[in-house]
Protein backbone atom coordinates (compact mmCIF):
# COMPACT_ATOMS: atom_id res chain seq x y z
CA UNK A 1 0.00 0.00 0.00
CA UNK A 2 1.49 3.52 -0.81
CA UNK A 3 2.15 5.67 1.85
CA UNK A 4 0.07 8.88 1.44
CA UNK A 5 1.92 12.25 1.41
CA UNK A 6 2.16 14.06 4.46
CA UNK A 7 3.41 17.83 3.43
CA UNK A 8 3.32 20.89 6.21
CA UNK A 9 2.79 24.44 5.29
CA UNK A 10 4.92 26.90 7.80
CA UNK A 11 3.08 30.34 7.92
CA UNK A 12 5.23 33.42 9.52
CA UNK A 13 2.20 36.56 9.25
CA UNK A 14 4.80 38.55 11.59
CA UNK A 15 8.23 37.13 9.88
CA UNK A 16 9.03 40.97 8.83
CA UNK A 17 8.90 42.27 12.14
CA UNK A 18 9.87 39.81 13.92
CA UNK A 19 12.78 39.84 12.33
CA UNK A 20 13.75 43.20 13.91
CA UNK A 21 12.36 42.29 17.47
CA UNK A 22 14.56 39.76 17.77
CA UNK A 23 17.68 42.40 17.66
CA UNK A 24 15.01 44.93 19.82
CA UNK A 25 12.99 42.67 22.16
CA UNK A 26 11.10 46.22 22.84
CA UNK A 27 9.55 46.69 19.61
CA UNK A 28 7.44 43.64 20.09
CA UNK A 29 5.73 45.54 23.63
CA UNK A 30 4.13 48.38 21.41
CA UNK A 31 2.19 49.35 17.71
CA UNK A 32 5.49 48.69 15.33
CA UNK A 33 5.17 48.89 12.18
CA UNK A 34 7.97 48.51 8.67
CA UNK A 35 7.15 51.03 5.55
CA UNK A 36 8.03 51.07 1.91
CA UNK A 37 7.25 52.86 -1.40
CA UNK A 38 4.97 51.97 -3.46
CA UNK A 39 3.31 54.28 -6.12
CA UNK A 40 4.81 57.21 -5.27
CA UNK A 41 3.59 57.29 -1.76
CA UNK A 42 4.77 55.93 1.54
CA UNK A 43 2.68 52.64 2.71
CA UNK A 44 2.52 49.80 5.75
CA UNK A 45 4.52 47.22 4.36
CA UNK A 46 4.06 44.39 7.55
CA UNK A 47 2.46 45.46 11.12
CA UNK A 48 3.28 43.06 14.42
CA UNK A 49 0.53 42.10 16.30
CA UNK A 50 -0.14 45.03 18.69
CA UNK A 51 -0.30 47.65 15.76
CA UNK A 52 -2.96 44.93 14.16
CA UNK A 53 -4.84 44.97 17.28
CA UNK A 54 -4.48 48.90 16.76
CA UNK A 55 -6.57 49.15 13.72
CA UNK A 56 -3.26 49.50 11.33
CA UNK A 57 -3.43 47.21 8.13
CA UNK A 58 -0.45 46.21 5.53
CA UNK A 59 -1.00 48.84 2.31
CA UNK A 60 -2.08 51.56 4.24
CA UNK A 61 -0.50 55.04 3.70
CA UNK A 62 1.91 56.19 6.54
CA UNK A 63 -0.46 59.25 6.90
CA UNK A 64 -3.48 57.24 7.40
CA UNK A 65 -1.71 55.21 10.04
CA UNK A 66 -0.30 58.48 11.87
CA UNK A 67 -3.58 59.86 11.69
CA UNK A 68 -4.71 56.78 13.33
CA UNK A 69 -2.36 55.93 15.68
CA UNK A 70 0.30 58.74 16.24
CA UNK A 71 2.85 56.77 18.36
CA UNK A 72 3.37 53.97 15.90
CA UNK A 73 7.47 53.04 15.61
CA UNK A 74 8.50 52.91 12.23
CA UNK A 75 11.42 51.07 10.32
CA UNK A 76 11.90 50.98 6.87
CA UNK A 77 11.11 47.39 5.01
CA UNK A 78 13.96 45.43 3.64
CA UNK A 79 12.48 42.85 1.44
CA UNK A 80 16.35 41.33 0.48
CA UNK A 81 17.03 40.97 4.15
CA UNK A 82 13.19 39.34 4.91
CA UNK A 83 14.15 37.31 1.97
CA UNK A 84 17.22 36.04 3.77
CA UNK A 85 15.82 35.16 6.70
CA UNK A 86 13.22 33.25 5.19
CA UNK A 87 16.00 31.46 3.30
CA UNK A 88 17.86 30.83 6.79
CA UNK A 89 14.52 28.98 8.03
CA UNK A 90 14.59 27.01 5.11
CA UNK A 91 17.29 25.47 6.02
CA UNK A 92 16.87 25.74 9.58
CA UNK A 93 13.87 23.13 8.55
CA UNK A 94 16.43 20.71 6.66
CA UNK A 95 16.80 19.07 10.38
CA UNK A 96 13.06 17.47 9.67
CA UNK A 97 13.26 17.01 5.67
CA UNK A 98 15.44 17.61 2.83
CA UNK A 99 12.72 18.99 0.76
CA UNK A 100 11.65 22.08 2.08
CA UNK A 101 10.44 25.24 -0.59
CA UNK A 102 9.43 28.51 -0.03
CA UNK A 103 5.85 29.34 -0.26
CA UNK A 104 5.51 33.19 -1.16
CA UNK A 105 7.65 35.76 0.81
CA UNK A 106 6.29 34.89 4.41
CA UNK A 107 6.06 30.91 4.45
CA UNK A 108 7.50 27.64 4.00
CA UNK A 109 6.46 23.54 2.66
CA UNK A 110 7.53 20.99 4.07
CA UNK A 111 7.38 17.72 2.27
CA UNK A 112 8.00 15.11 5.72
CA UNK A 113 6.49 12.34 4.02
CA UNK A 114 8.10 8.84 5.70
CA UNK A 115 9.89 11.73 8.19
CA UNK A 116 7.28 11.61 10.78
CA UNK A 117 8.51 8.34 12.94
CA UNK A 118 12.10 10.01 13.19
CA UNK A 119 10.52 12.41 15.55
CA UNK A 120 8.01 9.90 17.46
CA UNK A 121 5.03 10.53 15.20
CA UNK A 122 3.92 13.47 12.72
CA UNK A 123 2.06 15.35 15.85
CA UNK A 124 5.43 15.17 17.77
CA UNK A 125 6.61 16.77 14.87
CA UNK A 126 4.46 19.08 14.50
CA UNK A 127 4.71 20.12 18.04
CA UNK A 128 8.52 19.92 17.86
CA UNK A 129 8.51 22.56 14.38
CA UNK A 130 6.54 25.26 16.40
CA UNK A 131 8.05 24.83 19.92
CA UNK A 132 11.45 25.69 18.61
CA UNK A 133 10.43 28.40 15.96
CA UNK A 134 8.86 29.87 19.30
CA UNK A 135 12.19 29.24 20.95
CA UNK A 136 14.00 31.46 18.42
CA UNK A 137 11.45 34.69 18.09
CA UNK A 138 9.04 33.27 15.13
CA UNK A 139 5.38 32.67 15.18
CA UNK A 140 3.90 30.06 13.20
CA UNK A 141 0.54 28.59 11.69
CA UNK A 142 1.33 25.39 10.31
CA UNK A 143 -1.31 22.78 9.15
CA UNK A 144 -0.51 19.15 7.33
CA UNK A 145 -2.41 17.60 4.42
CA UNK A 146 -2.11 15.36 1.53
CA UNK A 147 -1.46 18.08 -0.81
CA UNK A 148 0.88 21.04 -0.99
CA UNK A 149 -2.24 23.87 -1.76
CA UNK A 150 -4.56 22.15 1.09
CA UNK A 151 -1.81 22.38 3.57
CA UNK A 152 -1.28 25.88 2.47
CA UNK A 153 -5.18 27.09 2.60
CA UNK A 154 -5.44 25.17 6.19
CA UNK A 155 -2.36 26.78 7.45
CA UNK A 156 -3.40 30.51 5.91
CA UNK A 157 -7.33 30.17 6.47
CA UNK A 158 -7.78 27.71 9.09
CA UNK A 159 -9.60 27.39 12.55
CA UNK A 160 -6.79 30.34 13.70
CA UNK A 161 -4.98 28.25 16.24
CA UNK A 162 -1.41 29.33 16.39
CA UNK A 163 0.09 26.27 15.60
CA UNK A 164 -1.49 22.77 14.86
CA UNK A 165 -0.22 20.56 16.84
CA UNK A 166 -3.05 18.26 16.70
CA UNK A 167 -3.55 18.29 13.23
CA UNK A 168 -2.42 15.18 10.96
CA UNK A 169 -2.55 14.41 7.57
CA UNK A 170 -6.13 14.63 6.10
CA UNK A 171 -6.61 12.55 3.03
CA UNK A 172 -9.95 11.39 1.09
CA UNK A 173 -13.26 12.60 2.77
CA UNK A 174 -11.43 13.90 5.82
CA UNK A 175 -9.53 16.50 3.62
CA UNK A 176 -12.89 17.61 1.40
CA UNK A 177 -14.49 18.08 4.60
CA UNK A 178 -12.03 20.40 6.03
CA UNK A 179 -11.66 22.31 3.05
CA UNK A 180 -15.37 22.71 2.65
CA UNK A 181 -15.62 25.14 5.33
CA UNK A 182 -12.56 27.78 4.01
CA UNK A 183 -13.26 30.82 2.05
CA UNK A 184 -12.63 30.41 -1.62
CA UNK A 185 -9.86 32.42 -1.57
CA UNK A 186 -7.91 30.24 0.01
CA UNK A 187 -7.66 28.20 -2.90
CA UNK A 188 -5.16 31.30 -4.09
CA UNK A 189 -7.37 32.61 -6.72
CA UNK A 190 -7.08 36.42 -8.00
CA UNK A 191 -9.38 38.50 -6.24
CA UNK A 192 -11.10 39.48 -9.40
CA UNK A 193 -11.91 35.71 -9.49
CA UNK A 194 -12.73 35.78 -5.59
CA UNK A 195 -15.27 38.69 -6.44
CA UNK A 196 -17.07 36.92 -9.65
CA UNK A 197 -17.59 33.78 -7.13
CA UNK A 198 -19.15 35.75 -4.07
CA UNK A 199 -21.61 37.70 -6.47
CA UNK A 200 -22.92 34.16 -7.34
CA UNK A 201 -23.16 33.33 -3.94
CA UNK A 202 -20.48 30.95 -3.99
CA UNK A 203 -18.09 31.92 -0.45
CA UNK A 204 -17.04 28.64 0.07
CA UNK A 205 -14.51 26.02 -0.83
CA UNK A 206 -17.50 23.59 0.08
CA UNK A 207 -20.11 25.45 -2.64
CA UNK A 208 -17.47 24.81 -5.67
CA UNK A 209 -18.13 20.67 -4.52
CA UNK A 210 -21.42 20.14 -6.36
CA UNK A 211 -20.87 21.96 -9.53
CA UNK A 212 -19.93 21.02 -12.95
CA UNK A 213 -15.55 21.64 -13.20
CA UNK A 214 -16.68 22.83 -17.04
CA UNK A 215 -19.60 25.01 -15.76
CA UNK A 216 -16.63 26.81 -13.51
CA UNK A 217 -13.61 26.79 -16.33
CA UNK A 218 -16.18 28.44 -18.59
CA UNK A 219 -17.60 31.01 -16.23
CA UNK A 220 -14.71 31.77 -13.90
CA UNK A 221 -11.76 30.70 -15.41
CA UNK A 222 -9.55 27.08 -16.05
CA UNK A 223 -7.15 28.15 -12.81
CA UNK A 224 -10.07 27.94 -10.53
CA UNK A 225 -10.64 24.59 -11.17
CA UNK A 226 -7.28 23.70 -11.51
CA UNK A 227 -6.24 24.94 -8.25
CA UNK A 228 -10.01 22.99 -6.82
CA UNK A 229 -8.01 19.92 -8.09
CA UNK A 230 -4.96 20.47 -6.62
CA UNK A 231 -5.66 20.91 -3.49
CA UNK A 232 -8.19 18.26 -2.98
CA UNK A 233 -5.33 15.73 -4.76
CA UNK A 234 -7.58 14.92 -8.31
CA UNK A 235 -4.38 16.78 -10.07
CA UNK A 236 -0.83 16.43 -8.95
CA UNK A 237 0.81 18.97 -7.16
CA UNK A 238 4.77 19.28 -6.58
CA UNK A 239 6.93 21.71 -4.69
CA UNK A 240 10.13 22.79 -5.54
CA UNK A 241 12.58 22.28 -2.72
CA UNK A 242 16.16 24.35 -2.77
CA UNK A 243 18.17 22.25 -4.83
CA UNK A 244 20.82 20.08 -2.72
CA UNK A 245 23.63 19.30 -4.43
CA UNK A 246 25.49 16.62 -1.92
CA UNK A 247 24.11 13.52 -2.31
CA UNK A 248 27.09 12.43 0.14
CA UNK A 249 25.29 13.93 3.93
CA UNK A 250 25.90 12.31 7.14
CA UNK A 251 24.29 13.66 10.25
CA UNK A 252 24.60 13.45 14.21
CA UNK A 253 21.60 14.89 16.52
CA UNK A 254 22.52 15.13 20.48
CA UNK A 255 19.73 14.01 22.77
CA UNK A 256 21.30 17.57 24.53
CA UNK A 257 22.90 20.55 23.35
CA UNK A 258 26.95 20.29 23.17
CA UNK A 259 29.16 23.21 23.27
CA UNK A 260 32.26 22.89 24.20
CA UNK A 261 35.42 22.23 20.92
CA UNK A 262 36.31 18.92 22.49
CA UNK A 263 32.88 17.50 22.08
CA UNK A 264 32.84 19.59 18.82
CA UNK A 265 35.65 17.41 17.77
CA UNK A 266 34.89 14.15 18.80
CA UNK A 267 31.45 14.77 16.73
CA UNK A 268 33.46 15.99 13.74
CA UNK A 269 35.21 12.95 13.93
CA UNK A 270 32.57 10.48 14.09
CA UNK A 271 31.47 12.22 10.68
CA UNK A 272 34.27 12.33 9.16
CA UNK A 273 34.72 8.34 10.10
CA UNK A 274 31.17 7.51 8.65
CA UNK A 275 31.21 9.74 5.62
CA UNK A 276 34.59 7.94 4.50
CA UNK A 277 33.62 4.72 4.97
CA UNK A 278 31.07 5.10 2.60
CA UNK A 279 33.36 6.76 0.01
CA UNK A 280 35.96 4.18 0.54
CA UNK A 281 33.05 1.45 0.14
CA UNK A 282 31.89 3.06 -3.41
CA UNK A 283 36.08 4.01 -4.37
CA UNK A 284 35.36 7.75 -4.08
CA UNK A 285 36.92 10.60 -2.81
CA UNK A 286 36.17 14.37 -2.13
CA UNK A 287 37.49 17.61 -3.26
CA UNK A 288 35.23 19.24 -1.25
CA UNK A 289 33.47 19.00 2.35
CA UNK A 290 30.70 21.17 4.46
CA UNK A 291 30.14 21.06 8.02
CA UNK A 292 26.79 22.82 8.55
CA UNK A 293 25.92 23.27 12.82
CA UNK A 294 22.40 23.48 13.64
CA UNK A 295 22.11 25.67 17.48
CA UNK A 296 19.64 26.05 19.81
CA UNK A 297 18.90 29.23 18.53
CA UNK A 298 17.97 28.31 15.58
CA UNK A 299 21.18 29.97 13.38
CA UNK A 300 22.92 27.82 11.09
CA UNK A 301 27.40 27.97 10.82
CA UNK A 302 28.69 26.48 7.91
CA UNK A 303 32.45 26.12 7.69
CA UNK A 304 33.81 24.61 4.05
CA UNK A 305 37.27 22.98 3.34
CA UNK A 306 38.72 22.12 0.00
CA UNK A 307 41.43 20.09 -0.93
CA UNK A 308 44.15 20.62 -3.98
CA UNK A 309 43.65 16.28 -4.20
CA UNK A 310 40.91 14.03 -4.37
CA UNK A 311 40.90 12.13 -0.98
CA UNK A 312 39.54 10.18 1.64
CA UNK A 313 41.15 10.41 4.59
CA UNK A 314 39.83 11.58 7.85
CA UNK A 315 42.73 12.48 9.84
CA UNK A 316 44.11 14.68 6.96
CA UNK A 317 40.06 16.09 6.86
CA UNK A 318 39.89 16.53 10.54
CA UNK A 319 43.13 18.53 10.36
CA UNK A 320 41.70 20.84 8.05
CA UNK A 321 38.46 21.21 9.78
CA UNK A 322 40.72 22.20 13.31
CA UNK A 323 42.33 25.15 11.61
CA UNK A 324 38.22 26.70 11.20
CA UNK A 325 36.60 24.73 14.61
CA UNK A 326 37.94 27.64 16.86
CA UNK A 327 36.09 30.29 15.09
CA UNK A 328 32.82 28.18 15.57
CA UNK A 329 30.44 30.32 17.94
CA UNK A 330 28.08 27.32 19.10
CA UNK A 331 25.74 30.10 20.89
CA UNK A 332 23.66 28.52 23.76
CA UNK A 333 24.69 24.71 22.39
CA UNK A 334 24.53 22.73 19.38
CA UNK A 335 21.48 20.24 18.39
CA UNK A 336 23.17 18.62 15.05
CA UNK A 337 25.44 18.59 12.66
CA UNK A 338 25.32 18.03 9.18
CA UNK A 339 28.70 16.55 7.27
CA UNK A 340 28.10 16.67 3.21
CA UNK A 341 30.21 16.53 0.37
CA UNK A 342 29.17 18.46 -2.53
CA UNK A 343 32.13 17.51 -5.02
CA UNK A 344 33.38 14.25 -5.21
CA UNK A 345 35.36 11.95 -7.65
CA UNK A 346 36.45 8.53 -8.53
CA UNK A 347 39.14 7.38 -6.27
CA UNK A 348 40.23 3.84 -6.87
CA UNK A 349 42.79 2.00 -4.67
CA UNK A 350 46.33 2.63 -5.34
CA UNK A 351 49.28 0.80 -5.00
CA UNK A 352 52.50 3.73 -3.66
CA UNK A 353 55.17 4.09 -6.03
CA UNK A 354 54.29 0.65 -8.07
CA UNK A 355 54.04 2.92 -11.27
CA UNK A 356 54.94 6.43 -11.96
CA UNK A 357 52.57 8.35 -14.43
CA UNK A 358 53.92 8.78 -17.82
CA UNK A 359 55.53 11.71 -19.07
CA UNK A 360 52.81 14.33 -20.42
CA UNK A 361 49.88 12.20 -18.68
CA UNK A 362 47.91 14.57 -16.36
CA UNK A 363 46.47 10.91 -14.60
CA UNK A 364 47.15 10.97 -11.38
CA UNK A 365 48.05 15.04 -10.80
CA UNK A 366 46.04 17.31 -8.06
CA UNK A 367 44.80 20.50 -9.66
CA UNK A 368 47.91 21.85 -8.93
CA UNK A 369 49.60 19.85 -11.43
CA UNK A 370 51.89 17.55 -9.49
CA UNK A 371 51.81 14.50 -10.17
CA UNK A 372 52.50 11.97 -7.47
CA UNK A 373 52.96 14.38 -4.58
CA UNK A 374 50.83 13.91 -2.24
CA UNK A 375 52.92 15.87 0.84
CA UNK A 376 52.43 18.96 -1.73
CA UNK A 377 49.36 18.57 -1.99
CA UNK A 378 48.18 18.38 1.61
CA UNK A 379 50.90 21.34 2.43
CA UNK A 380 48.37 23.16 -0.05
CA UNK A 381 45.42 22.50 1.95
CA UNK A 382 46.63 23.02 4.85
CA UNK A 383 47.95 26.58 3.53
CA UNK A 384 44.16 26.57 1.91
CA UNK A 385 42.49 26.24 5.65
CA UNK A 386 44.61 28.87 6.92
CA UNK A 387 44.85 31.47 4.05
CA UNK A 388 41.90 31.25 2.09
CA UNK A 389 41.49 28.68 -1.10
CA UNK A 390 41.36 31.88 -3.24
CA UNK A 391 44.73 33.05 -2.26
CA UNK A 392 46.36 29.80 -3.61
CA UNK A 393 46.96 30.18 -7.40
CA UNK A 394 48.71 28.58 -10.21
CA UNK A 395 49.77 30.08 -13.66
CA UNK A 396 47.43 28.06 -16.22
CA UNK A 397 48.97 28.40 -20.38
CA UNK A 398 46.39 29.57 -22.90
CA UNK A 399 46.85 29.25 -26.47
CA UNK A 400 48.83 33.15 -27.20
CA UNK A 401 52.15 33.82 -27.62
CA UNK A 402 51.18 37.79 -26.66
CA UNK A 403 53.08 37.81 -23.19
CA UNK A 404 50.01 39.37 -21.25
CA UNK A 405 47.76 36.68 -22.87
CA UNK A 406 49.84 33.18 -22.42
CA UNK A 407 49.08 32.55 -19.04
CA UNK A 408 45.71 32.99 -17.27
CA UNK A 409 46.00 33.04 -13.32
CA UNK A 410 43.63 30.21 -11.45
CA UNK A 411 42.84 28.53 -8.07
CA UNK A 412 45.18 25.36 -6.87
CA UNK A 413 41.77 23.65 -6.16
CA UNK A 414 40.23 23.67 -9.78
CA UNK A 415 40.72 20.85 -12.02
CA UNK A 416 42.62 21.49 -14.76
CA UNK A 417 40.04 21.95 -18.03
CA UNK A 418 39.29 24.26 -20.92
CA UNK A 419 40.13 27.79 -21.23
CA UNK A 420 38.05 30.15 -22.04
CA UNK A 421 36.48 28.19 -24.52
CA UNK A 422 40.04 27.34 -26.32
CA UNK A 423 40.11 23.64 -26.09
CA UNK A 424 41.82 21.36 -23.39
CA UNK A 425 44.43 23.33 -21.54
CA UNK A 426 47.50 23.07 -23.88
CA UNK A 427 50.91 22.70 -22.29
CA UNK A 428 53.46 25.25 -21.65
CA UNK A 429 55.38 25.08 -24.78
CA UNK A 430 58.85 23.63 -25.36
CA UNK A 431 62.20 25.89 -25.88
CA UNK A 432 60.72 29.33 -25.18
CA UNK A 433 63.28 32.35 -24.89
CA UNK A 434 63.83 33.50 -21.51
CA UNK A 435 60.91 35.24 -19.63
CA UNK A 436 60.93 37.45 -16.31
CA UNK A 437 59.66 35.98 -13.84
CA UNK A 438 57.83 39.55 -12.58
CA UNK A 439 55.25 40.30 -15.62
CA UNK A 440 53.24 43.94 -14.99
CA UNK A 441 49.78 44.12 -15.63
CA UNK A 442 49.91 45.92 -18.74
CA UNK A 443 53.41 47.22 -20.16
CA UNK A 444 54.58 51.20 -18.97
CA UNK A 445 56.21 53.87 -20.84
CA UNK A 446 59.43 54.56 -20.32
CA UNK A 447 61.53 57.83 -20.92
CA UNK A 448 64.61 57.97 -22.88
CA UNK A 449 67.71 59.53 -23.67
CA UNK A 450 68.55 60.61 -26.89
CA UNK A 451 69.77 57.68 -28.94
CA UNK A 452 70.44 56.08 -32.48
CA UNK A 453 69.29 52.51 -31.44
CA UNK A 454 69.34 51.81 -27.88
CA UNK A 455 68.97 54.26 -25.26
CA UNK A 456 72.38 55.14 -22.90
CA UNK A 457 69.66 55.67 -20.38
CA UNK A 458 65.82 55.07 -19.58
CA UNK A 459 63.72 56.52 -16.63
CA UNK A 460 61.03 54.34 -15.22
CA UNK A 461 59.01 55.18 -12.41
CA UNK A 462 60.58 58.26 -11.32
CA UNK A 463 64.14 57.11 -11.65
CA UNK A 464 66.84 56.57 -14.05
CA UNK A 465 68.99 53.58 -15.04
CA UNK A 466 72.01 53.10 -17.28
CA UNK A 467 71.66 50.73 -19.66
CA UNK A 468 75.04 48.12 -19.42
CA UNK A 469 74.18 45.12 -21.80
CA UNK A 470 71.60 44.51 -23.75
CA UNK A 471 70.35 40.75 -25.43
CA UNK A 472 67.82 41.30 -28.81
CA UNK A 473 65.92 41.42 -29.99
CA UNK A 474 62.96 38.58 -29.86
CA UNK A 475 60.49 40.22 -32.10
CA UNK A 476 56.61 39.24 -31.39
CA UNK A 477 53.69 39.79 -34.06
CA UNK A 478 50.38 40.80 -33.02
CA UNK A 479 47.93 38.04 -33.62
CA UNK A 480 45.92 39.59 -36.96
CA UNK A 481 42.66 37.27 -36.01
CA UNK A 482 41.96 39.46 -33.36
CA UNK A 483 41.49 42.48 -35.58
CA UNK A 484 42.79 44.77 -32.72
CA UNK A 485 42.75 48.87 -33.91
CA UNK A 486 46.78 49.91 -33.61
CA UNK A 487 48.60 46.53 -32.88
CA UNK A 488 52.14 46.55 -34.18
CA UNK A 489 55.18 44.12 -33.49
CA UNK A 490 57.42 44.47 -30.42
CA UNK A 491 60.80 43.70 -30.44
CA UNK A 492 61.73 42.97 -26.84
CA UNK A 493 65.16 42.93 -25.23
CA UNK A 494 66.53 42.15 -21.76
CA UNK A 495 68.54 45.06 -20.77
CA UNK A 496 70.82 44.67 -17.92
CA UNK A 497 72.14 47.87 -15.98
CA UNK A 498 75.10 48.03 -14.25
CA UNK A 499 73.86 47.49 -10.58
CA UNK A 500 72.78 44.05 -11.80
CA UNK A 501 68.91 44.51 -12.66
CA UNK A 502 67.25 43.22 -15.78
CA UNK A 503 64.75 44.29 -17.13
CA UNK A 504 62.36 43.25 -19.90
CA UNK A 505 61.34 46.33 -22.15
CA UNK A 506 60.24 46.30 -25.93
CA UNK A 507 59.85 49.18 -28.72
CA UNK A 508 57.68 48.83 -31.75
CA UNK A 509 59.88 49.18 -35.06
CA UNK A 510 58.54 51.53 -37.60
CA UNK A 511 57.84 54.20 -35.20
CA UNK A 512 59.77 58.30 -35.10
CA UNK A 513 62.94 57.82 -33.68
CA UNK A 514 63.51 61.60 -34.63
CA UNK A 515 62.77 62.58 -31.09
CA UNK A 516 62.92 60.18 -28.42
CA UNK A 517 61.10 60.52 -25.46
CA UNK A 518 58.14 58.93 -23.85
CA UNK A 519 55.85 56.49 -25.90
CA UNK A 520 58.99 54.79 -27.89
CA UNK A 521 59.82 52.37 -24.92
CA UNK A 522 57.97 50.23 -22.99
CA UNK A 523 58.91 48.39 -19.65
CA UNK A 524 56.36 44.92 -19.69
CA UNK A 525 58.59 43.01 -16.99
CA UNK A 526 61.13 42.19 -14.42
CA UNK A 527 64.16 39.17 -14.09
CA UNK A 528 64.55 37.98 -10.73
Amino acid sequence: MTRPRSLISLWLPWLATERLERDEPALAERPFATFMESRGQMVLAAVNPCAADAGLTPGMSLANARALYPDVTLRRADPPEERKMLDALRDWCVRYTPWVALDGTDGLLLDTTGCGHLFGGDAAMLADIGQRLDGIGFTARAAQAETPLAAVALARFGDGRPFATGMLPQDGPVLRERLASLPVEALGITADTAAGLHRVGLHKIGDLYPLPRSSLATRFGLDLVTRLDRALGDLPDAISPKPHAAPYRVRLSFPEPIGTPEDIARALDRLLTRMTARLEREQRGCRRLMLSVYRADGDVCSLTVGVARVVRDPHHLARLFAERLASLDPGFGIDSMILAAPVVEDLKAEQGDAALPAAGDDKGKSAAGRGGDPEFDRLLDRLAARLGSGRLLRIDPRRSHVPERAGRFASVFQPSGPADGEGDRPPWPAGLPMRPSFLLNAPEPVETEAHEDMPRRFSWRGRWHDVGRVTGPERLSPEWWRSERNAQPRDYYRVESPSGQRFWMYRSPGLNDANAGIGDWFMHGLFG
